[in-house]
């Protein structure tokens, strides 16, 4: 690997391509580097995106793989189908989705912030219906 970023790397970082070790090193030296900073500018508005209309390009900015923010909450409580449940894991871990990671960051942050009110009433809505999910047993 190359230590010098040009211009090559800077349009794969913009078309989020990138390795994460890569990635990573960029975005290091783009914190370090007003010079690298003005070059990435340069080449986000004089890059004539061959790859813009591609199907790739589109399938990753319309997040196509991406589960919803809704499925992600249902992942957290653990409420999903085995099937879905075990490819929202593969998205999260193997793919490294940081959209889908950020998402789940927060809907982690959101619950743990929670106030007492909002889990009683949770944890009253899940009781109520657990026997229509299936969870008689569980208590």
């Amino acid at each position: 690997m190359s230590t010098r970023i040009d211009d090559e790397i800077l349009r794969a970082y913009l078309a989020d391509a990138l390795p994460a070790e890569e990635l990573a090193r960029v975005e290091k030296a783009l914190r370090d580097s007003s010079e690298l900073r003005a070059r990435l500018e340069d080449v986000r508005q004089n890059r004539g995106d061959p790859g813009l209309h591609t199907l790739g390009a589109i399938w990753r900015r319309a997040r196509l793989t991406c589960p919803t923010r809704q499925q992600l909450g249902s992942f957290l409580l653990d409420a999903l189908d085995p099937e879905l449940a075990s490819y929202i894991q593969f998205h999260l871990d193997v793919i490294e989705c940081p959209y889908c990671q950020a998402n789940l960051a927060d809907l982690k942050s959101r619950t743990t912030q929670a106030s007492p009110a909002t889990k009683d009433r949770r944890n009253r809505i899940l009781r109520s219906s657990q026997h229509l999910l299936g969870d008689e047993g569980r208590s």
